[in-house]
């Protein structure tokens, strides 16, 4: 885990907790497991954007960026690099 994967998984697993959830690593499949709903969802893009100091554009707020927590990473990173 790297320093933009670990606080991703953790704030996931926190929203989890909150809920009563299964653990998530870094395969988690989190729409089909319905760990992101739409109110998780949005909360979750949130916390990337003020974490990272990025914006996410609506444009590029596809199914699949939400696949799993390491997809999630892979964007913020690739994003991160074009800021």
């Amino acid at each position: 885990m790297n320093d933009i994967e670990r606080p991703i998984i953790e704030y996931i697993s926190g929203m989890v907790a909150e809920t009563g959830g299964a653990p998530v690593d870094r395969e988690t499949p989190l729409l089909e497991s319905g760990v992101l709903d739409s109110i998780n969802l949005v909360r979750l893009v949130r916390f990337i954007e003020e974490r990272f100091k990025i914006s996410i554009p609506d444009t590029e707020l596809r199914e699949d960026l939400f696949e799993s927590p390491a997809n999630v990473a892979a964007y913020v990173s690739q994003r991160a690099a074009r800021a």
